[in-house]
């Protein structure tokens, strides 16, 4: 088959992806390990392997009755994608952008369903999951994706089986896991911004039965913006992080992973764009415009963050009876610090702005999965516990005072029961039914603003109870899929989730609220199909939505001051696509498309025309931030032999997005963007396995943001994704 040739690796990877499978099984895949990635692992892509229904065994992604987008390492590799934001760019619907007043906060959004805060107790409406281990908040929770083996992207709610905080979806990534044979990658790159990038990692067999890897990197570059204020360079970064992982499979029934990471990034503050409002003060009374390229800022300093991670996630797969009875023990920490230019411009208006986090948590997941009634049923059933305490400062600096203030404390533990089965009817059509039991305490501590005294940087505040309160909730499952033939999978399913209800720990202002606020729900309905046709050559795949929200989170903004609360109902539906097809064997196009319309159909606070009276009707049919209505993605990849002079792939994509409001009032919008990037990579035909690449990004050097912030009166800003950059990067593997 066309797939096990050397060249075509990659195109049959955009065809079928990847294999995140268990660590026995990978072990046993893995055959040579990296050093086969590219040159030998063709057969190893002949299908999409997720793990997306928990089942214990891996599944072909086209066979899963689940919208979701699976992408595997070599995939990764060849988009250059450095972190989630490149993977997004070509997913339909869905954003997974590290934006906002402070960088490294991963505010992600699917179907429209997302939210732009730095308040930490804030949870997402998109999961994390690294390794199977849930990520506990969106401050520093934004990671790389080098070295993975894949990354899948489950499109709508996840209640049943991922729990809380999945009401638009859920992001899995998963480690590349050691092999037997003893193999390398080394890794380099320079590039614009002085770019920097040397990584590298070794693998192999540690005994019989025991397998190890560790990979580390760094990355470094000066910035890709031109400060014009003062002339230096803008957006620095420095970041290393070193990842071992052991694997141990003492028999052919039992594997335990370890999987440990750290993680350091250094840098400038958000690059935060200045955006010409008349009737705002930093406008009329400043005279503040807006910089001229995309690579330009006008800012009065510079800024600093810093955030440092430790997470260890231990992972045992143990074959018991018919089924498989997994266990996932995570840990993680997180400190985060960062300061920055809020207002955005060369004036001394917000002349310190600063948030400091401190975050730690644990979680367990006990399942099992097995078949019953004479292999009719699949299912899955388990428990799930998970805890987390953090500690949040924050800080504004307000023509040269102090404006905003305040201390924060949240501890929080959340423990549940879950169960999804997949019965079989009748020959191929497939009845599946799934239950979830969830019950979450929180309780949290304040101090505003008068309970807070600053001095200098240092900020001492006297904390007060602001009360405890625990939430249950079920969520419940029903969906049909039909197997028409062995290439063409149909489903529905109406599925419902919740969002954790909480506590504001950023109350700045003394007239805020810490809360509680309420949990919030939604009720899903969908309907897609799966196609495989033309013997592997063609891969469609199509889905259509229908979501109810109500109790919607949302952060409310009274002047300069920001909380969490229950203030709107909103009705989100669209459809997505997408296409791969492989004319010759030397050629693959890739199309994605998604159509979305995300709109309010209550929000009784919202003051849309800013004449002092509150009116709901206002808000139906507003559009939510972060939804743009269209998106799209087309790329194409062509593989060209040069004989005994190796050979070259090229790769060049197209993303567009529609505007999108930066506020609920829809009173500004973000612009729609185009972005164009391309790379091209030379193999030797023979010899060492090396790859040379040149690689750019966002080559016609568009102005472009996925959010940004709209103060009242005062001013309003983008926060302004990268310029054009480009670099020359090689990867050699033994």
């Amino acid at each position: 088959m066309f797939c096990k040739k050397p060249l075509y690796t990659f195109v049959c990877a955009a065809l079928v992806g990847t294999a995140p499978i268990g660590a026995a099984q990978a072990q046993e895949a893995a055959g040579d390990g990296a050093s086969t990635r590219r040159a030998g692992a063709g057969s190893l892509l002949e299908e999409v392997m997720v793990t997306a229904r928990k089942r214990g065994v891996a599944e072909s992604s086209q066979t899963v009755p689940v919208t979701l987008t699976a992408l595997g390492g070599d995939q990764l590799e060849a988009m250059f994608a450095q972190n989630l934001a490149d993977v997004s760019m070509t997913l339909p619907n869905v954003r997974l952008d590290s934006d906002g007043a402070f960088p490294g906060t991963s505010n992600f959004s699917i179907r429209g369903m997302g939210f732009i805060s730095t308040i930490a107790s804030n949870d997402p409406t998109v999961g994390l999951f690294v390794d199977g281990m849930y990520i506990g908040t969106t401050l520093g929770g934004s990671p790389d994706t080098f070295d993975l083996e894949s990354v899948e992207v489950l499109r709508g709610p996840q209640g049943t089986l991922f729990g809380r905080n999945v009401t638009a979806g859920a992001v899995i990534m998963r480690s590349r896991r050691p092999g037997q044979e003893t193999s390398g990658t080394l890794r380099a790159g320079v590039g614009s911004g002085d770019r920097l990038l040397l990584g590298g990692g070794v693998e192999g067999a540690l005994g019989d039965t025991m397998a190890g890897k560790i990979y580390a990197q760094y990355n470094d570059s000066s910035g890709d913006f031109e400060n014009i204020a003062n002339g230096d360079d803008f957006g620095a970064h420095k970041v290393q992080f070193v990842r071992p992982i052991l694997s141990w499979t003492p028999n052919e029934d039992l594997d335990i992973t370890l999987i440990t990471e750290y993680s350091k990034h250094e840098g400038d503050g958000t690059a935060a764009r200045y955006i010409e409002y008349p009737g705002q003060l930093l406008y009329d009374t400043y005279g503040a415009r807006e910089p001229g390229s995309a690579d330009e800022i006008a800012l009065s300093y510079k800024g600093k963050t810093d955030i440092e991670t430790s997470q260890a996630v231990l992972e045992a797969n143990w074959q018991l009876g018919d089924g498989t009875l997994t266990s996932i023990t995570g840990a993680r920490k997180v400190s985060y610090y960062s300061q920055g230019d809020t207002d955005s411009t060369q004036f001394d208006v917000v002349t310190d702005a600063w948030l400091d986090l401190e975050q730690d948590q644990f979680s367990q997941e006990l399942r099992y999965a097995g078949k019953a009634f004479s292999d009719k049923l699949d299912y899955t059933v388990g428990l799930y516990y998970f805890q987390q305490d953090m500690e949040q400062f924050y800080h504004v600096l307000f023509f040269g005072s102090p404006a905003l203030r305040s201390q924060g404390k949240l501890s929080h533990q959340s423990a549940s029961a879950f169960a999804q089965g997949d019965y079989q009817i009748v020959p191929d059509l497939y009845l599946t039914l799934g239950l979830r039991y969830t019950w979450e305490y929180k309780e949290a501590e304040n101090a505003s603003f008068s309970d807070c005294v600053s001095t200098g940087s240092q900020l001492r505040c006297d904390l007060s109870d602001s009360g405890d309160n625990d939430w249950d909730n079920l969520s419940p499952k029903i969906g049909l899929s039909w197997q028409a033939t062995d290439d063409v999978l149909a489903y529905a399913s109406y599925t419902e989730g919740f969002r954790s209800g909480g506590y504001n720990i950023r109350t700045t202002g003394d007239t805020e609220s810490p809360g509680p606020y309420d949990e919030e729900k939604v009720k899903a309905y969908e309907m897609g199909f799966k196609s495989t046709l033309l013997d592997g050559r063609l891969r469609a795949n199509a889905a259509v939505f229908y979501n109810e929200y109500t109790d919607l989170q949302r952060t409310r903004s009274v002047g300069i001051t920001n909380f969490i609360d229950n203030v709107a109902a909103a009705t989100t539906q669209g459809a997505e696509a997408e296409l791969t097809f492989m004319p010759i064997d030397s050629l693959v196009l890739m199309a994605s498309v998604g159509y979305l319309k995300a709109e309010y159909d209550d929000y009784p606070d919202l003051d849309v025309d800013f004449d002092g009276t509150p009116d709901p009707e206002l808000a139906k049919g507003l559009q939510l931030v972060k939804a743009p209505e269209w998106s799209y993605n087309l790329a194409a990849i062509y593989d060209l032999s040069l004989g005994n002079a190796g050979e070259v792939s090229t790769r060049v994509s197209y993303t567009y997005n529609d505007e999108t409001p930066i506020n609920d009032q829809n009173t500004l919008m973000i612009d729609e963007w185009e972005l164009w990037d391309a790379s091209l990579t030379w193999r030797p035909a023979s010899g060492p396995d090396i790859e040379v690449s040149l690689w750019g990004k966002n080559l016609t050097n568009e102005v472009y943001a996925e959010s940004g912030t709209y103060v009242d009166t005062l001013w309003t800003n983008l926060y302004q994704a990268l310029p054009r950059r480009y670099g020359v990067e090689m990867v050699y593997r033994f």
